[in-house]
């Protein structure tokens, strides 16, 4: 068969999506690559179809378990022979496997970095005919990058092992700058860089100052939501159980999901939830990465990303289907001092800075004006035009500068008003109509800025507070 064959016999699909073509094409030609395409925009089959028109074995190297597993599971029920290599498999399985490889009965084997990277292993495969490698969820090879993994930098090694055997390195997002990193750490040649829009123009992004612990915020959007499937971040592990407890009591079916709770616990989460059988998951971010669920309507973040990459990534579980999906950030300065105080607990290397570096840049977004997509495909490098109506920014462009130019106003009328000798948070407590002891022995409970400003919580004045020193700056 042919490619547009196999396309349709085994994918279900008439015609390939955007670069899809392009990538079989040049894996076929047995050349480097590196793909960097939004989640859902159909990596996977960009390496599975050429893997059918191969002689050999596709090997593909992937982080997460669950991830493999469901990908082998939903090969073979359209008909592929794939397998997966992991610690979790008995010896009897392991050699079942082996077996079956010798014998060249399987088109795909998924394995961890960490079991491909073994001795044994590795000279297991020099005797196998293997079609190419695949480095899925490449940025964690890159230090710079979102989710550095240590046993990914092992992978240096394979162009020393397989010297003429071609990698294709698949990632949804990537800056120049890591892009640059992963090439030369997987020593590819010359390899060919495709990257699909940056562009979900069916994915609806909004930041909000969160207000409180933004609960009664997120209770209000998931009931616009109606009952449909959801992630929502959380910042802890603590966090995510306290918010599922929340969402449970207010009558919505949600469960905790994070790398503390037991193995049993997360698979049955797991399975509920691509299942159909629990609507929303409150999560770490160690849930979702190559989620194999395509329904998932909106993702919520309770707090501010560490960075902008990790944003993208988390968003993009959302609207996989190609429906209309919705994002909403909730975010504080309180947010931005947390993470601060971790990253000043670093040793003072390089990528201190450039974890300071990206803080940063996250802070900016969640608080610009600007249309959110065109700012997340400049940091990607790719050039697009404002979405119109897909942000709020763009479907509200004057609501925030105007809320934000009268919070100034207040603000700076309370300073004045108490003759610039308080510190900032006891202006706050001025605005907020506080009846701390200290603001009613000055007198300052008889300013007119008294209580003008209690629609807004404490987090969201330092906010302001900030904008109006980037401005000083």
């Amino acid at each position: 068969m042919n490619k547009e064959q196999i396309l349709q016999h085994y994918f279900g699909h008439q015609h390939f999506r955007e670069r899809q073509e392009e990538v079989v094409d040049a894996i076929l030609s047995h050349q480097d690559l590196l793909m960097i395409l939004p989640t859902g925009g159909g990596k996977s089959l960009c390496y599975q179809l050429p893997s059918l028109m191969m002689p050999g074995v596709t090997v593909v190297i992937s982080p997460l378990l669950a991830l493999m597993h469901d990908q082998v599971v939903a090969l073979q029920e359209n008909g592929i022979e794939a397998a997966m290599l992991s610690s979790m498999q008995s010896l009897e399985e392991s050699q079942a496997i082996e077996e079956a490889l010798y014998r060249n009965r399987i088109k795909l084997l998924y394995v961890a970095p960490e079991r491909l990277m073994n001795e044994y292993f590795l000279t297991f495969l020099l005797d196998l005919p293997i079609n190419f490698f695949v480095v899925d969820e490449a940025h964690c090879v890159s230090e710079w990058g979102h989710e550095f993994r240590e046993h990914y930098r092992m992978l240096s090694q394979l162009k020393t092992s397989f010297p003429t055997t071609a990698i294709a390195a698949f990632t949804a997002t990537a800056t120049s700058v890591v892009r640059e990193d992963i090439c030369h750490n997987l020593q590819l040649q010359s390899p060919k860089i495709v990257t699909g829009s940056l562009f979900r123009d069916n994915l609806t992004i909004t930041a909000k100052h969160r207000q409180s612990d933004g609960r009664k915020q997120l209770s209000s959007f998931i009931r616009e939501q109606g009952d449909v499937a959801g992630i929502v971040y959380a910042f802890s592990r603590k966090q995510t159980e306290s918010i599922a407890t929340y969402l449970k009591k207010s009558g919505y079916n949600a469960e905790a999901f994070h790398a503390g709770l037991p193995n049993e616990v997360k698979k049955r989460v797991y399975h509920d939830f691509v299942s159909d059988e629990v609507s929303i998951v409150v999560a770490t971010i160690a849930f979702g990465m190559g989620i194999d669920k395509s329904n998932i309507r909106y993702v919520v973040h309770m707090s501010l990303p560490k960075t902008l990459e990790n944003y993208y990534q988390e968003i993009g579980r959302a609207g996989r289907d190609g429906l209309e999906a919705t994002t909403l950030l909730l975010f504080s300065a309180a947010d931005i001092v947390q993470q601060r105080s971790f990253i000043d607990d670093l040793p003072d290397t390089p990528y201190k800075q450039h974890a300071y570096d990206k803080l940063t840049t996250i802070a900016r977004f969640a608080d610009s004006e600007a249309c959110r997509h065109q700012q997340i495909a400049s940091y990607f490098n790719d050039t697009i035009a404002p979405c119109v109506d897909k942000c709020d920014n763009c479907l509200n462009p004057d609501q925030q500068s105007i809320d934000i130019t009268e919070a100034a106003q207040k603000l700076l009328s309370a300073i004045y008003r108490t003759k610039q000798a308080c510190g900032l948070h006891y202006v706050v407590d001025v605005l907020r109509g506080s009846k701390e002891q200290r603001i009613l022995t000055n007198g300052h409970d008889h300013l007119s800025v008294y209580g003008i400003g209690g629609d807004m919580s404490r987090a969201q004045w330092l906010t302001v507070a900030d904008r109006l020193l980037e401005l000083e700056a």
